[in-house]
Parts: structure tokens; C-alpha cells; sequence
């Protein structure tokens, strides 16, 4: 097992289960950084069971936990490259199983191939039923270019800046969209990276978290143009428009209004049925089927969860954005 001159910076906002769960993956690794920096943003202290120290000393592997309760994901990174010793920095989450070339890969991008950054790719897992419904609802079956599973050297924060310290989530995708405005030279890192938090997760719970990330939508620069926030304006506008299309374009009551040429019978519910139906069609099927979620799960079932679900989800957007424009800071 070869050792990388390189720090793996990793959030941690979890229990002494999935902490160690995410240490035996590690060591399924090809190669291991130089220097691990976990960011412990939990009240309770998390430690090193004595079994993975005398691992990490065996290997002259640099371990440190940083016990920095509240913060959140972007505050925790930055302290993490604050105390970074290596030039070539990668990212991982708790929630995250890497392959076991992946390191390998991302680090050779940057050291032999003279890319910046070589982006994350993450694979979202869903085994039950619900997982995959959620999955066709949100990520999709197609992996993910992410900041987690990403490798960089440590000077990109010097051009790009260091991540966004006071929001909830978003501050990594925030990152990525201001990385490629400044047009870095970057690559993708083919080895995937598997995310396991969708395992087991309620709808209730995809909801919440959807109203969580888009809350903060007022720091994020890379969601001011929301496309389901202005779908459903357009839809709403349509519905008015079709409300008062005869009442205003056709002398509504009066004796032959009916015989306008720009007098439409049941405009209304052609209308409202118009809408639905693009949007069955663009959040049941092309969304999903786009994404790589299979035909054969969405009929001739799944595809109506989808779209409820789907729903559900674009209103709680919509939502969560009104309501970032107008809480108080």
C-alpha cells in the first residue's frame, strides 16, 4: 500500500458506528494520504479506537480529530485546510465509501497530469424500495460530480476562495460553481465514490432536508436561476391567464359570444390538464429516464410515487425560497 503525500480532509457530524464504518473503508484502499484531518462538528467527542492508532502508526500516517461542535460543513472544511501540511488536499464526507483506487487516481491527475482539480463522482445507493424512489425523485441513478471524492492542490483557495463558513448545505456546490467561473483546469475522477445516507431514509425526512439545503438560498449564487421555481410562476400565470381569457377577450354573457373567433371552450381545464401533463411527463419520465433511472422500476407504478414525490419536493423549494429572501439574518 503506497502512502500519498497528500491530506484527505473529512467533515464529521456522525456517531462512533459510522465513524469506524467509514475507517475500515480506508483501509480497503490501494493507497493511503500522508495526513487525515476529521472535523468533529458533533457535541460528543469522537475518538480513535486503539486498534485503527496502531494501524495509522504502523503506516506513519498523521491522524487528527478536531473537535469543533455546530460548525457547519463549509466552517469545518476550512479549519481543515487551515491545518492542512501537504499541497495536494482531498475531500471525502462521513457519509461517503470511496473505491479503492480512487485516491490513487484523483492524485495522479493533479501530480503527473498537471490537472488543478479532479472532481468528485458520486454514486447515490438505494437498495429498498423507497431509497429508489427517492433516488429517481432527487440524484438519480447516474453518478454525480461532487466536492467530496474530489482532489486539488491547496493554492486553488488562494484563486477560488475558501468555502462559505454559515450555511446549513449547498457551500460545496457554491465552491464548484465558482472554481468553474474562474475556468481551473480540471478533470473528472472516474473512480466512484458510493454515498450511503439515502439508505433508509422517509419522505418526510427528503422533505426536510430539501427545506434545510434550499433555506439558505439567498448566500448561494449558484441557485439564484431555479428552473422549478419558474416553472411553476409560468404555470400559475397560465392559470390565471386562462381564468379571465373569455371573460375579458369575448363579450362574456352577452347573446353568440360563444361563435368569437378568440372565444376557447373549457380553456381552463385544457389548461390546468396542459400543465399537469408536461409535468408528469418531465419530472415522471424524461427527469428520471435522463438520470439514468431505469424504465422497467418507473411502470407502471413507481412513476406516479415519483412525480407525488417529485411534487412534493419542487413546492418545498419554492418554499424554502420565499422564505431565504425573507427571514430575518
Amino acid at each position: 500500500m503506497k502512502i500519498l503525500k497528500s491530506t484527505l480532509i473529512v467533515p464529521c457530524n456522525s456517531n462512533v458506528r459510522n465513524f469506524n464504518f467509514f475507517l475500515e473503508n480506508i483501509f480497503t484502499w490501494d493507497s493511503l494520504p500522508k495526513e487525515i484531518i476529521f472535523i468533529n462538528t458533533n457535541k460528543k467527542k469522537i475518538t480513535l479506537e486503539k486498534y485503527y492508532k496502531n494501524l495509522f502508526r504502523k503506516k506513519k500516517i498523521i491522524i487528527r480529530i478536531l473537535d469543533q461542535p455546530n460548525l457547519f460543513p463549509g466552517a469545518a472544511r476550512n479549519i481543515g485546510i487551515t491545518y492542512s501540511s501537504n499541497e495536494i488536499i482531498s475531500f471525502l464526507d462521513i457519509g461517503t465509501h470511496a473505491s479503492k483506487e480512487w485516491l490513487m487516481t484523483g492524485y495522479e491527475q493533479i501530480k503527473n497530469k498537471n490537472y488543478l482539480i479532479s472532481w468528485g463522482n458520486t454514486f447515490y445507493l438505494a437498495t429498498s424500495y423507497k431509497d429508489k424512489i427517492i433516488r429517481a425523485s432527487t440524484y438519480g441513478q447516474s453518478p454525480i460530480q461532487t466536492l467530496p471524492g474530489s482532489t486539488m492542490r491547496r493554492d486553488m483557495f488562494k484563486i477560488v476562495g475558501v468555502f462559505l463558513k454559515d450555511v446549513r448545505a449547498g457551500e460545496d456546490a457554491e465552491w464548484m460553481y465558482r472554481a468553474r467561473l474562474h475556468k481551473i483546469k480540471s478533470c473528472k475522477n472516474d473512480k466512484i465514490i458510493f454515498y450511503q445516507h439515502l439508505l433508509g431514509m422517509s419522505y418526510s425526512s427528503i422533505i426536510k432536508k430539501w427545506f434545510r439545503n434550499y433555506s439558505f438560498s439567498r448566500r448561494l449564487s449558484y441557485l439564484s436561476n431555479n428552473k422549478e421555481s419558474y416553472y411553476i410562476a409560468f404555470s400559475s400565470m397560465l392559470i390565471l391567464i386562462a381564468l379571465n381569457w373569455n371573460p375579458i377577450m369575448t363579450d362574456w354573457g352577452k347573446e353568440g359570444y360563444e361563435e368569437s373567433l378568440i372565444y376557447i371552450p373549457h380553456v381552463t381545464k385544457i389548461t390546468i390538464l396542459s400543465i399537469f401533463l408536461s409535468y408528469f411527463i418531465l419530472r415522471g419520465i424524461y427527469i428520471p429516464i435522463k438520470k439514468k433511472v431505469s424504465s422497467k422500476f418507473l411502470f407502471p407504478i413507481a412513476i406516479f410515487k415519483v412525480v407525488t414525490l417529485s411534487f412534493l419536493i419542487d413546492l418545498t423549494k419554492l418554499t424554502s425560497f420565499i422564505y431565504s429572501r425573507f427571514k430575518i439574518k
